[in-house]
């Protein structure tokens, strides 16, 4: 199988770090400290050199150091044994990308270079959120595994805008060229929506009935609805409008699954996704996951670790101490400190 691991981590005046270098293990990784230290914004790192967003924030600005101009981001990692480098900076206006010394200007060219699946306790909100929050899981994890999505997601989006544009101001001139490229876009989006789907419920492993249902808007003649869309001055019906049922034991689960089982659902479906990356990919992508532990009971918490530990890259971060292959101690006060286990 083919292979890529991420070696190393180097941050220039990201969230808290002024400057810190990072080396790997090649399997799991826990940066473990009290709260508010700076655990989450490695892995923050991680994932925006993954996907080019942040998964925070919509402003990278937020991320930039206190009293400093810019902030710098670097990755190495390996690519079946040859040495790759993603580079990413941002001055609070213009985003830099770098791939092996080529420079890029969006970072549409570098998704899946380095896929990764995120979990954190948040990842709730995929199930009890707004249709939004599973429109953005379906398409982060399309967009780093099929470039041409990519290409359809944003050519929608570009001619959806141009056609609330001319909805507002009552203008039909044009809108029609306007609505033959999304209905072109819209039909590749929720067939690769409506097949990853169909994957992922078969990749879910749980001891309860868990289902995935995709839920494609409405399919309609634009013209047909341009006078009340006129009236409203927005596009009432496509991919922006979709949904994603996640049903346990045949009900649906933002109403009648309890706290633990939504949990162990989303840690479920991060898990199939994982394996989905893999099957698509052909090589292990890297997990991470933020506050590790934190929503688990001990006996979930251990057999969560028995599952990643054969998932190839992991990075972990925890108040809790755990007995992994590479440990970093995270402080404010003090460098990160790399740990060995145990520790007498």
């Amino acid at each position: 199988m083919r292979f890529k691991i991420l070696k190393r981590l180097y941050l220039r005046n990201f969230r808290s770090y002024a400057q810190v270098e990072v080396v790997f293990s090649l399997h799991t990784n826990l940066f473990y400290g009290s709260n508010a230290q700076g655990k989450t914004n490695l892995l923050e790192a991680i994932f925006l050199l993954s996907t080019g967003r942040s998964f925070r924030t919509h402003h990278l600005k937020e991320c930039i150091r206190h009293d400093t101009p810019f902030f710098f981001v670097e990755a190495e990692f390996e690519k079946e044994g040859i040495a790759q480098t993603i580079k990413l900076s941002f001055d609070g206006q213009v985003k830099k990308m770098e791939y092996n010394q080529t420079v890029y200007s969006h970072f549409t060219n570098l998704l899946g270079l380095l896929p990764t699946v995120f979990m954190a306790p948040e990842d709730v909100q995929i199930i009890t959120g707004m249709p939004a929050e599973r429109r953005r899981f379906l398409d982060l994890h399309l967009v780093q595994i099929d470039p041409l999505y990519v290409y359809h997601l944003s050519r929608y989006v570009k001619a959806m805008k141009q056609r609330n544009f001319l909805l507002r101001h009552k203008k039909s001139e044009t809108i029609s060229s306007w609505e033959q490229i999304m209905t072109l876009s819209m039909q590749y989006i929720q067939e690769r929506r409506a097949k990853m789907v169909e994957e992922l419920g078969q990749l879910l492993h749980t001891d309860e009935a868990l289902e995935l249902r995709y839920l494609p808007s409405a399919t309609k003649d634009y013209a047909s609805l341009r006078g009340k869309e006129m009236v409203l001055g927005t596009t009432l019906f496509g991919p922006h409008r979709d949904d994603l049922a996640i049903l346990l034991e045949g009900k649906e689960a933002k109403l009648f699954a309890s706290q633990g089982q939504k949990r162990s659902a989303i840690t479920a479906l991060r898990l199939a996704q994982w394996h989905h990356f893999k099957e698509c990919n052909g090589f292990k992508p890297i997990l991470s996951i933020d506050d590790f532990g934190v929503h688990l009971d001990a006996s979930r918490s251990t057999s969560l670790l028995e599952k990643i530990a054969h998932l190839g890259q992991v990075f972990l971060s925890s108040t809790n101490r755990y007995s992994l292959d590479k440990l970093f101690r995270v402080a404010l006060d003090t460098p990160l400190q790399e740990e060995s286990f145990p520790v007498f």
